[in-house]
Parts: C-alpha cells; sequence; structure tokens
C-alpha cells in the first residue's frame, strides 16, 4: 500500500493503522514543489527476541532535483482517540532505537525513481513487549522565503510495531462506549460511535461486526456492517474511537458532490440531500424501532476472546407519513364530496320526478 503524503511540520501527528497524514506543508527548493511518497504506511512485525527481521521500505522524490536523503528512528504513541500517533524522541535509557538498521541508511533519490531501503530490527534477547518505532526519511532540501511564505524542511514516516510475542503479554481490549449520534433518525444513514480500550501491554487489532434487528435479542439480523476492516491498532493503555455507518436503506441520505468535490456548507460541513432508488427493495424503506449489536474479537495470545455491547435507536421518516396522511385525508374529502354531490344530483332527480307526477295526477 502507498502512502503519498506531503513533507510534515516539524511538530510531527500521524495516524496508525488507517493513515499517516495530519498536519502537512508543501516545501519549496528554488520555487520547485517538493513531494515525497513512501510505502508501506505502516508495518506489524511479530518478532522473537534474540531473532532479527529484515523488510523493505521504499522512497520516491516526485520533483524535477535529486534529493539527498538519511533516515532516522523515533518513537511513537497514542495522541488522543483518533487514530493519530504522536512522534517523539525515545527517553533516556530507551536503546530500542538502536536495534533498528538500514541499507543504505543514506542515499540520493533521483527525481520519480523508487528507492529501496532494507530496514533490519534486530531484537536482543532481553526485548519484551512491543515497540513503536516512526521510521522518518528526511530530505535536505534548500528553502528560501519570501515577504509572503517561509518554506519548511520536512520528512516522511512509516510506522512500524513489533510484537515480541513474550510471555508477559497481557492483551485486554473492552468496549467504553457505543452508542448512536442520535436516538431518531428520519432515513438513513446511522451513524455509530465505539470507543475502545486497551487495558493490556500490547497493541491489539480488534475486528468484529456490528449487527442490525428489529428485536432486542438479535434473533433476526437485517443488516451486517464489518467492524475495522482495516486492522488498525489500538496501544496499549489507550482509547480509540472509531465510526460506523449504516447506509443500506430506502431511501437514504447521501453527501452532495459537484465535479467530484464533495459540497460544503457556511460550517465546512458535508452537505446531504436524499436519494430516493427506485431500484432497491421496499423492504429496505426503514420505520420503526431497531436494535444494533457490537460483536468484537480479539486474541487475547491464548484464544479469541468475545466483547459485546448493545444499542437502539429509532428511525423514523415523519415528512413521508405526513405526506401519507395529508394524501390520505384529500383523497376521503374528494371522496365524501363526490359521495355528497351524487346522492345530491340523486336527491334533486327525484324531487323532479315526484314534482312532475303530482302534475300529471
Amino acid at each position: 500500500m502507498v502512502s503519498r503524503l506531503r513533507l510534515l511540520l516539524a511538530s510531527i501527528s500521524v495516524g496508525f493503522g488507517l493513515g499517516l497524514l495530519v498536519c502537512s506543508g508543501t516545501t519549496f527548493a528554488a520555487g520547485i514543489p517538493i513531494t515525497l511518497t513512501t510505502s508501506p504506511v505502516s508495518l506489524n512485525l511479530h518478532i522473537q527476541p534474540g531473532t532479527s527481521q529484515t523488510q523493505t521500505l521504499q522512497f520516491k522524490n516526485s520533483s524535477s532535483i535529486a534529493l539527498p536523503v538519511s533516515i532516522d528512528v523515533q518513537v511513537f504513541g497514542a495522541y488522543g482517540t483518533t487514530g493519530q500517533a504522536a512522534i517523539s524522541a525515545p527517553r533516556p535509557g530507551d536503546d530500542s532505537t538502536q536495534w533498528v538498521s538500514f541499507s543504505p541508511a543514506t542515499f540520493v533519490a533521483q527525481p520519480n525513481v523508487w528507492n529501496s531501503v532494507k530496514m533490519t530490527i534486530a531484537l536482543p534477547k532481553s526485548a519484551n513487549l512491543g515497540y513503536y518505532y516512526a521510521i522518518i526519511f528526511k530530505p535536505s532540501i534548500p528553502t528560501q522565503s519570501t515577504a509572503r511564505t517561509t518554506a519548511i524542511k520536512g520528512s516522511n514516516a512509516i510506522l512500524v510495531l513489533v510484537d515480541s510475542g513474550t510471555s508477559n503479554e497481557q492483551r485486554q481490549v473492552s468496549v467504553t462506549n457505543f452508542s448512536v449520534t442520535k436516538h431518531i433518525y428520519e432515513y438513513l444513514p446511522v451513524d455509530f460511535t465505539v470507543t475502545l480500550h486497551n487495558g493490556g501491554n500490547i497493541y491489539v487489532p480488534p475486528s468484529g461486526d456490528i449487527f442490525i434487528s428489529r428485536n432486542a435479542n438479535i434473533t433476526h439480523t437485517l443488516a451486517s456492517i464489518p467492524f475495522n476492516t482495516s486492522g488498525a491498532n489500538v496501544l496499549p493503555e489507550s482509547n480509540r474511537v472509531f465510526k460506523q455507518t449504516w447506509t443500506d436503506g430506502f431511501p437514504v441520505f447521501q453527501e452532495k458532490y459537484l465535479d467530484g468535490q464533495p459540497v460544503l456548507n457556511g460550517k465546512d460541513q458535508p452537505e446531504y440531500h436524499l436519494v430516493w432508488n427506485f431500484s432497491s427493495s421496499l423492504s429496505k424503506l426503514r420505520f420503526g424501532k431497531y436494535y444494533a449489536q457490537l460483536v468484537l474479537t480479539y486474541n487475547d495470545g491464548i484464544s479469541n476472546k468475545i466483547v459485546t455491547s448493545e444499542v437502539s435507536f429509532w428511525v423514523i421518516p415523519w415528512k413521508l407519513i405526513l405526506s401519507v396522511i395529508a394524501a390520505f385525508i384529500v383523497l376521503v374529502l374528494i371522496i365524501v364530496s363526490i359521495t355528497r354531490w351524487y346522492f345530491k344530483r340523486r336527491l334533486q332527480k327525484m324531487l323532479e320526478l315526484t314534482k312532475t307526477n303530482r302534475k300529471k295526477d
């Protein structure tokens, strides 16, 4: 998987498991924009203490000039709850970054050419638990200043998570929150928020499904939403928030797009419009109370553990219901009016016939 990243600012904050970039800037060398590409986005490695493992990293300089590049190793930890990671220098006494070596350690990246770097991680026999490395590619970029802007030097990072597989590892994941953004929806989508806490001492990539049903026992499933298909990790002693969406309805709100770009409102939020896909089955018309159950699985090192959580919500298409009621009332009024007109005409004819008969008599 290739992640195309703009050069990161001096304070680097990147996502792990889902992506890397949080803050970015455009770097110029003598007026030439510099864009760097690294691959993969992240690596999950299992290395036993006393052994080593070698992986190939890729770097590309998408500019018109050659750039000298050096490689640095730092560490990272959880940053907030949105799946981002904060890169920092190792703490005093932490020599784990010295276990990582590269071949070559420096190179000249020619324009639009992929450069392969062999990364070797050799764990000593004393290694235990997990290690979280940020492999930083640091190009030597000449900077220039103008009256309006000042160019910056930046770097790209690949995140590497190492599991040593030692016997003192503890994996424990709990669901601290499983909720919906609203308790009553007019139409789908329904947005779920899942907050997980890793109470263990090693990273865990949880997986599972969210099952939707009309009954609290979830005995009849209407829909199944895969959870964490990207394999994102939850770092030890941290929380992480996941977002999932149920969109399988008729009709359904969808984001507006113009020329391939999302349309935003005055608050820079996406605008939505109601889509009626009449090729969908009417069984997807959502109405009433629904129940959602999160079934989460993770491996604690011995067996697969299952964690569940439930939430309920309503889908009430009130505008559609009011329209149907209004149409029904109009139809009833029309039928009543026609009926009254019909009987009035019959009564008039009967009266006229009675008068005619009296005159004959």
